[in-house]
């Protein structure tokens, strides 16, 4: 599954990068991540690792899923890219969590930011459930962060 967001915003490209480059900052604005704390177990090659817990409400029922995320790319510049992937720590085989984000400025006159974000999730179960419950929780993000940024 493949799911692409995108928000334009009059706000500078590190106003934005100040949102999306840390996941620990992400309960803030994103609905679905109910915790995202930085992790103190290290990988190799890695300097930036999370625990995330995702967590939303399908009907009556509230379901939860954990992640070990690690930031993979980190690349500034006039388009920053940030990559997000799920690194478990147990050995185990694990379905594929990717975020790739990107800050670009605008071309307008005035200034402003266009945010990318694109998940790729590659597990088989429930795929379809999945995926609405991420778009739903994508709508709102999105309306949240857009809400934070024009402060």
């Amino acid at each position: 599954m493949d799911i692409e967001a995108r928000l334009t915003t009059p706000a500078a490209p590190s106003r934005v990068l100040a949102l999306v480059d840390d996941l620990s900052v992400y309960p803030q604005w994103m609905p679905l991540v109910h915790c995202a704390e930085r992790s103190a177990e290290p990988i190799a090659d890695v300097a930036d690792a999370w625990n995330v817990e995702l967590r939303a409400k399908v009907g009556p029922f509230a379901r939860s899923k954990k992640l070990r995320m690690v930031r993979s790319v980190y690349e500034r510049g006039d388009v920053a890219r940030i990559v997000f992937e799920r690194r478990e720590v147990d050995g185990r085989q694990h379905a594929m969590w990717r975020l790739t984000v990107t800050v670009a400025a605008t071309n307008s006159a005035g200034g402003g930011a266009e945010l990318v974000m694109r998940l790729h999730y590659d597990g088989r179960l429930f795929v379809s459930v999945v995926e609405a419950i991420l778009r739903q929780n994508i709508d709102a993000g999105r309306a949240r962060l857009a809400e934070l940024l024009a402060r």
